[in-house]
């Protein structure tokens, strides 16, 4: 086997896209899936449909019961959805394993070892890219559970009027949201806010791409690797993307939100889109030191033989 030639990498390559292809549908769409039922969820157990409904206000028992049971429908199929699309994230990770492992099998101990490798890297983070702008992120939500309003009031002449209290049953959502960056970045241009939306969307959307095709250009291509100009561009551009900063920024925001106190219930849940964005941070680091012990090796073997034609002649 001739651990030198590319030609097995790419066979091995389309084979992990193929694959990849088919675990971030399904990824995607489950994802899509329970932002659906778990919005449609929220919305039978929506505070205007409750709390500023007369019928809630008037009648108990059966009304409850119908929407307990439409809502609880919602939620296991919303969990169910999700419960999938994690099982498919742990086959991408499966996969993006294995193909790692057989590009280190076949290229071990050959001089494009940290080439091959690094161009597995960047593939895999090019896919947990995608997976990561088009999934959601994080769902924000505010409810109240069991909310009780106190029906005591005193007339004049009359005294105190003891009624009982009103307890609205299980959940009463105000609050709920679940995107992808994909989403905010639309989000933001409907409401016209269009200098965030078109920030978020070079410096965590467009300059990662930039960074990964040139980082293939660079261990593809001699030419590109000899060049001083692209190698600054590289270095450089990966400075400027702000994937890592959005990432923080969500776990803060996820933080910031779990720890309200505001009297009512609020949580923040952190959804598969943000572990696949948080991977192609860390791959996209690696692959760039990769890179460096690419060019380094390439170095080092045309140094051995320069040396060999000399001693030749």
């Amino acid at each position: 086997m001739k651990r030198n030639a590319l030609y097995y990498f790419y066979i091995i390559a389309l084979l992990y896209v193929i694959g990849a292809v088919f675990d971030g549908v399904a990824i995607y769409n489950h994802s899509k899936g329970y932002t659906k039922d778990k919005s449609g969820y929220v919305e039978i157990l929506n505070f205007e449909d409750r709390l500023l409904n007369v019928e809630e206000w008037m009648f108990t028992g059966s009304g409850w019961d119908s929407k307990e049971s439409t809502s609880t429908e919602k939620l296991k199929g919303s969990e169910a959805h999700y419960a999938t699309a994690v099982i498919s994230s742990y086959y991408f990770i499966a996969s993006s394993a294995a193909f790692i492992l057989m590009v280190l099998f076949i290229y071990w101990g050959g001089s494009n070892v940290f080439k091959a490798v690094g161009l597995s890297v960047i593939t895999i983070a090019i896919a947990c890219l995608i997976i990561g702008i088009i999934t959601p992120m994080l769902e924000i939500e505010a409810f109240s559970t069991n909310l009780t309003i106190p029906l005591k009031f005193t007339l004049p002449f009359i005294g105190n009027v003891d009624i009982p209290d009103k307890v609205f049953e299980g959940r009463m959502y105000y609050y709920y949201q679940s995107k992808s960056v994909i989403d905010l970045i639309y989000v933001l241009l409907e409401s016209k806010n269009y200098v965030v939306a078109v920030s978020i969307f070079v410096f965590s959307v467009l300059i990662p791409f930039i960074k990964l095709t040139l980082s293939v250009l660079l261990l593809l291509s001699r030419p590109f690797r000899n060049s001083g100009l692209v190698k600054k561009t590289v270095g450089r551009i990966g400075k400027w993307s702000m994937a890592d900063v959005f990432v923080v920024a969500t776990f803060l925001s996820y933080l910031s939100f779990s720890n309200m106190n505001t009297g009512i219930d609020t949580e923040a849940n952190t959804l598969v889109g943000l572990y696949f964005f948080l991977a192609y941070c860390i791959l996209s680091i690696a692959s760039s030191h990769i890179i460096e012990l690419a060019v380094r090796k390439e170095k080092e073997m045309m140094l051995k033989t320069d040396r060999r034609k000399i001693l030749d002649k």
